[in-house]
């Protein structure tokens, strides 16, 4: 006699409505791979439109519009997102990426200064200024986690935007550390190919990054910032709609509530031990 692990004829227990949520780990991977192929569309759609240099922070901010949108699991046409977050959130996010540019020049250009100046001799305390500037570059690399989806979820300023990300960097730590450490293994797997790495530029990094940080970043910006806004005002975060228990719907759901269906037709005093095992396609009876 087999198990009867699966006969389809009998109610299962169905899936309850408003059910626990999967735990970080897993919903990050059911997305990456959802989203596998869309993310090399959009890193290829990233990368043409900062070819000019100038426009890197409007096409992050873009991006990050896009996986924003994988994260709350909104649906989307990719290539319309992109287009539509790029010019909202142009002129905030311009600056920002003029900024960037130039703090990543300034930060490799002290680094390899004071780097120098140490090995020459010159004095210990050029070791204390390398640490220093290595530590500005983790604590603005993880500030921009949150500077982003800011920029494109909400309507700020741009001193109110880096205010929060600072607090929101020390607040969401655990998941500040697991994207810093995420992306930076990324970036050092790019490192150890190079050259033959830049080959995947145009279709790979930029977009599993910015997933990953949003992905880590964002929930802390809805718990903290987002949610509270609602709150106050009565009202639930709309990016929960998927989430929802009480809207009303034309059929009752008894997700986990139903009781087995009998789908054998003889009397149960008649069944022998035998009834509804399926061997190679037969039922016996």
């Amino acid at each position: 006699m087999a198990l009867d692990l699966f006969h389809y004829g009998r109610a299962g227990k169905g899936v309850q409505k408003g059910g626990p949520k999967k735990k970080p780990f897993f919903l990050f991977w059911e997305i990456f791979g959802a989203k596998f192929w869309k993310f090399f569309q959009i890193n290829l759609i990233f990368f043409v439109s900062c070819i000019p240099v100038v426009t890197f922070g409007p096409a992050l901010a873009a991006m990050t519009q896009v996986m924003r949108k994988f994260t709350i699991g909104e649906p989307i046409f990719v290539f319309h997102e992109f287009k539509t977050a790029f010019k909202k959130n142009f002129k905030q996010s311009f600056f920002v990426g003029i900024f960037d540019i130039a703090l990543i020049v300034l930060i490799i250009y002290n680094i390899n200064f004071y780097v120098a100046a140490f090995e020459s001799g010159q004095g210990a305390e050029h070791k204390l200024m390398i640490a220093l500037s290595l530590a500005m570059a983790f604590i603005i690399y993880m500030m921009h986690f949150y500077i982003y989806p800011q920029i494109v979820a909400l309507n700020l300023k741009m001193s109110q935007i880096v205010k929060n990300s600072f607090i929101l960097m020390i607040v969401g730590i655990k998941r500040s550390f697991a994207g810093f450490f995420a992306t930076a293994a990324l970036v050092l797997i790019m490192a150890l190919g190079f050259p033959y790495s830049l080959i995947a530029l145009p279709l790979i990094p930029m977009a599993w990054m910015s997933f990953i940080a949003t992905f880590c970043a964002y929930p802390v910006i809805q718990k903290h910032i987002i949610d509270p806004y609602y709150e106050a005002r009565g009202e639930k975060n709309p990016e929960y709609a998927r989430y929802d228990t009480e809207e009303e719907a034309l059929f009752e759901d008894r997700g986990g509530l139903e009781e087995p269906t009998d789908t054998n037709p003889r009397p149960k005093a008649q069944r022998t031990k035998t009834d509804n095992v399926k061997v190679k396609g037969k039922v016996i009876r």
